[in-house]
């Protein structure tokens, strides 16, 4: 390999030779940085930092990039027990934007005796964004969230591209260092900084992928750590076929997950009926109903059309939530106006369902409680990086073709979430972390599943709890993506965090209330 050094060399084999994977490092090495804490400019009552960490890890005393902090100080500082670093997922999303929310919801314990960081991920911070440019044209743009035909894939195929020509073309160094081992290396030298001799952790959504990373990699240091709405982390790297035959978004059968809690849900709205779900009375054909009528270009909404991809999107935006609030209505209102009955409807309901799809596409492996804290190319730029995709644009067809025999709509939607990372550049791959997951931990981790996760389906939680010795599966017995903020799960956190205490094998925490509960009327 002329021109490459022998360290880049090996990690190169590493990520393109099957069963090559980086051993287990007790903690990152590297100069140990200063945090200079300050109240944050628009939020006295919190502490913010920005800090210089190594570009490279593979060259720690080169070239520096700037990491954005935010620290919630523990409101009872005289029993605090340590900190805890919290990731919301996305990829992009703000840690610093979650950090506030995760220290009240994650209950009591946490909110009085740690202080909770958030450390914006490298390329999704204030400081070093993710910027890719490229001299070539944007290609036309396209009105749909996934294509539907052949004709519309190669198209949404060149579309995505655009993003990966860009980043092969003009990127900012920050981009060839963007893989979750890479923000996994961040977190465990801010460990250092803190002064903390074990990392403890909550992540949701993608945040599990960091927190399954960051335990394979420095088992020793692993605190009190839980992770919430799972990622089946072999999946989302490699898959279990070398070379990758199916999109990384195809693998994770998050399509699996959005089928099943849609389909569950209105069979739960027939049972409650419409006293508590305004779509009730054959809610599932109705449904099928709708989509048949999105299909062929006949669905309106409030008097305009209203496209397959959008009612789709829309609906797995609100499926991301403990109770599917306002989704009834918006349901009905759609039904009544295309059942010919002269009702229109509303527009605040046709708002909340694009927006809940507009959601979605930025951040697909975001907590619902993110809004505006989403930088969406960072999601291309850590997702692809660390992970093993075939080629074509047929690829992705077939992939959604397939799952959408399996999942109608949503088979299509998830598996091209990922198209842009087709031949993503294999220089980013370097410093990224395949295998091996799992093994055994200096604390048990505590992995939470939801029995209707509509993005992360319970299996990521099942096989991550078995792939980590001791670790220990709570079965959030709901809908929603992730289980933050429920009560018998908060209480579950409140004895973790303050003792290190599992719940019992097998424990199953019901949910708060009904699903439709104070929804309809």
């Amino acid at each position: 390999m002329q021109g490459i050094g022998f360290g880049m060399a090996a990690a190169l084999a590493a990520t393109l030779v099957p069963g090559v994977s980086r051993a287990a490092e007790d903690q990152v090495r590297a100069p140990v940085p200063v945090i200079d804490w300050q109240a944050c400019t628009n939020a006295k009552q919190f502490r913010c930092a920005t800090v210089a960490v190594p570009l490279d890890y593979d060259n720690p005393g080169g070239a520096k990039i700037l990491l954005d902090l935010l620290k919630v100080p523990a409101a009872r500082p005289s029993t605090k027990i340590g900190t805890l670093f919290v990731n919301p997922g996305g990829p992009g999303g703000s840690s610093t934007g979650f950090a506030p929310m995760a220290s009240i919801l994650l209950g009591s314990t946490v909110r009085n005796r740690y202080d909770v960081i958030g450390i914006d991920p490298r390329g999704v911070g204030a400081s070093t964004p993710m910027k890719c440019v490229s001299d070539a044209p944007r290609p036309p743009g396209i009105d749909y969230l996934f294509p539907m035909t052949w004709a519309q894939a190669k198209p949404a195929f060149i579309q995505a591209q655009w993003t990966r020509w860009a980043c092969a073309d003009q990127a900012a160094p920050i981009v060839r260092h963007m893989s979750t081992a890479d923000t996994a290396r961040d977190m465990d030298l801010m460990r250092q900084a803190v002064g903390e001799k074990k990392l403890n952790y909550y992540g949701i959504s993608y945040g599990t992928q960091l927190g399954s990373t960051y335990a394979s990699m420095f088992p020793s240091r692993v605190g009190r750590f839980v992770v919430d709405g799972v990622l089946d982390p072999i999946a989302w790297s490699t898959g279990d076929v070398v070379p990758a035959v199916q999109p990384f978004s195809t693998r994770l059968r998050s399509a699996k997950g959005a089928h099943e809690a849609l389909m569950s849900a209105l069979e739960d709205c027939d049972r409650v009926g419409r006293a508590k779900c305004d779509f009730a009375g054959n809610a599932s054909g109705k449904w099928q109903r709708l989509v048949t009528l999105a299909k062929a270009g006949k669905l309106t909404a409030y008097g305009s059309p209203l496209s397959y991809a959008d009612l789709i999107g829309g609906v797995l935006g609100f499926l991301y939530a403990t109770r599917y609030v306002g989704l009834d209505s918006a349901l009905q209102g759609i039904w009544e106006e295309n059942a010919g009955s002269g009702a229109r409807a509303s527009a605040s309901a046709v708002a909340d369902l694009r927006a809940a799809g507009e959601r979605v596409r930025k951040a697909p492996y975001a907590t619902p409680l993110l809004r505006g804290e989403v930088v969406s190319d960072a999601f291309s730029g850590v997702a692809c990086s660390d992970t093993r995709n075939p080629d074509s644009v047929t690829d992705w067809w077939r992939a959604g073709v397939e799952q959408d025999t399996k999942y109608p709509g949503f088979g299509s939607l998830w598996t091209w979430a990922s198209a842009s990372c087709s031949k993503w550049p294999i220089v980013t791959k370097s410093d990224s972390y395949f295998r091996p997951y799992g093994g055994a931990t200096a604390t048990p981790i505590l992995v939470v599943g939801n029995t209707y996760d509509p993005a992360t389906p319970i299996h990521g939680a099942r096989k991550v709890a078995s792939l980590f010795t001791g670790a220990r599966l709570l079965t959030y017995d709901g809908w929603g993506h992730g289980a933050i903020g429920t009560g018998c799960v908060t209480r579950a956190f409140d004895r973790y965090y303050a003792t290190g205490a599992l719940p019992p094998v097998g424990a199953v925490c019901p949910m708060d209330s009904g699903l439709w509960d104070g929804d309809a009327g």
